[in-house]
């Protein structure tokens, strides 16, 4: 029952999960340099190195938070179904971080297979969802096995990529994640679907501790790894909460930017693109042309990374605030 005591006992493990994840990644970043897990922030004057695998704290700052609500509560099952897919998507990410994913296939794009593979991770959530999905303007639609099949693990898998794809600037993936969470917490509140706040408070405790050291000037990058769990989060949420069309909304600025993206590369297949822009003697970024969300802005006006990444906050607000008016 969610009273007023497992609302402090949520609340106390958000604080105690960031906690252990401020703790946790001072010696994680120490142990990521040494052992060379590094990348080049590209929008700093001389190009700085900085540790990569940020998930790794993501993730276990998330654990240590659900070991402590699991021993003072009685946690909902389904928080653990989740946790599985989450470990499934952080252990994807991590492997295409470390060695590539399809770099030894025959497909010319690794892409491919970051699209095909994700999909299985989601079925274990077959048994818990409903199949009825809210078309906006239309009404409720039931798809039976289409939904188990075929939405539900494309959409999560979908979000886990635009997030990915979202991740260009300091602290922009895990901003946008906290922000969206942010609005899908107190949807959920307002719906009584409670039970999946069990994970999502722990969850945005550790993401919060990580944006902490991953907002600008970057102490750490979350790699694929961190990406991709925090997009799945924010897709099983809204798959378990039937939030759906009101996560879609929220989404739509990553969605723009993946369309950009695709008509992009799609107009100049075959050619050599650039994927970073440069920094002049400012700091300010010089990006090479407008056809991704992320250049736009710099590429009308005298932008540093900063600036750009507050841009690409307020764009997620306007957008989570607009669903929030819309559902």
């Amino acid at each position: 029952m969610y009273n007023v005591y497992t609302r402090l006992l949520l609340i106390t493990t958000l604080l105690l999960t960031y906690i252990i994840g401020i703790i946790l990644f001072k010696p994680l970043l120490k142990k990521l340099r040494k052992e060379g897990f590094t990348g080049r922030d590209m929008y700093k004057i001389g190009y700085p190195s900085v540790p990569e695998l940020g998930g790794i704290g993501i993730a276990f700052a998330y654990l240590t938070g659900l070991l402590f609500l699991s021993s003072t509560s009685i946690t909902p099952s389904i928080v653990y179904i989740i946790t599985f897919i989450l470990i499934f998507y952080f252990f994807f990410g991590l492997i295409d971080d470390i060695v590539g994913v399809g770099g030894a296939l025959k497909f010319t794009h690794s892409e491919i297979v970051k699209i095909i593979v994700p999909i299985f991770f989601s079925f274990p959530l077959i048994r818990y969802v409903d199949t009825l999905l809210y078309v906006p303007f239309i009404g409720t639609v039931e798809l039976g096995f289409i939904y188990l099949l075929l939405f539900m693990p494309v959409y999560i898998m979908v979000s886990a990529n635009l997030i990915n794809m979202y991740s260009y600037y300091n602290g922009q993936s895990a901003g946008t994640t906290i922000i969206i969470l942010s609005f899908l917490a107190l949807k959920l509140l307002e719906t009584g679907e409670t039970d999946i706040l069990f994970f999502l408070l722990p969850f945005m405790g550790a993401t919060i501790a990580f944006l902490s050291y991953n907002v600008h000037p970057a102490g750490v990058f979350p790699g694929d790894c961190g990406d991709m769990m925090m997009g799945a989060a924010i897709g099983i949420t809204a798959i378990l909460g039937n939030l759906e069309a009101f996560t879609f909304v929220c989404l739509l600025p990553l969605i723009i930017n993946f369309l950009m993206v695709a008509i992009w590369f799609l107009s100049e297949r075959g050619e050599k693109r650039e994927k970073f822009g440069k920094v002049d003697k400012e700091g300010n970024i010089d990006p090479p042309n407008a056809k991704t969300l992320m250049w736009v802005f710099p590429h009308i006006w005298s932008l540093n990374e900063r600036q750009t990444t507050l841009i690409m906050y307020v764009l997620v607000i306007l957008s989570s605030t607009a669903a929030w008016l819309l559902f």
